[in-house]
């Protein structure tokens, strides 16, 4: 039995030893730091308590499952869409888009076999500062805050869930990319055009 014991013993470090040198091997070259990544660079720069959205309550609409509601970044002046419903089983979606995308953003098709059912909602009050609604069972309610926008679904006196509720909000929305031909041409013709206007004014 010692003996037994005493090989497994060697067979588990011989195996450790192999995966620390296997761990060692990988070229790190190979993959980008954070530094080196522009995406990383602006999630890391984001600060608690600097969210730039804001919730335009003017744009508020309910039906009876569905809210919707725009929200503007205050730096980049991009509207987004918030959509929020309310689900049977005690489930709520939300989601955010962009109000104008350059182009529809892709949702994995066949998730749900069909649309999950939903509960009413309801206004219970709104403000210029925010707005709450009812959440189909009574004490569930949806609480939308306006400036910075946060919002939170309470079940009485419990925070169920909160969105945006530290200011780390950040929705990196779909933009031209610089490298596309129509960028190149514009930006030589007016690289050209700086030249000879340089050339002429002297």
């Amino acid at each position: 039995m010692a003996a037994f014991t005493e090989r497994m013993g060697c067979l588990f470090l011989a195996w450790l030893a192999l995966c620390l040198a296997l761990a060692q091997a990988v070229d790190r070259s190979n993959f980008k730091t954070c530094d080196q990544s522009a995406f990383c660079k602006r999630q890391r720069a984001v600060q608690p308590g600097q969210s730039p959205y804001r919730a335009l309550l003017d744009t508020l609409q309910l039906t009876d499952s569905r809210l919707s509601l725009q929200l503007i970044n205050d730096i980049n002046k991009v509207h987004l869409l918030l959509e929020l419903y309310g689900l049977q089983g005690n489930m709520t979606r939300i989601k955010i888009n962009e109000l104008k995308p350059l182009k529809p953003r892709y949702e994995v098709p066949d998730v749900l076999i069909s649309d999950p059912p939903t509960r009413p909602l309801s206004m219970v009050s709104r403000d210029e500062n925010g707005a709450v609604l009812a959440l189909g069972p009574p004490g569930q309610r949806v609480i939308v805050s306006a400036r910075p926008f946060r919002l939170d679904v309470m079940e009485g006196p419990q925070l169920l869930l909160s969105v945006n509720s530290r200011g780390l909000l950040v929705f990196e929305h779909l933009r031209e990319r610089k490298d596309t031909l129509s960028h190149k041409i514009s930006s030589t013709v007016g690289s050209m055009w700086d030249k000879m206007k340089s050339i002429f004014s002297r």
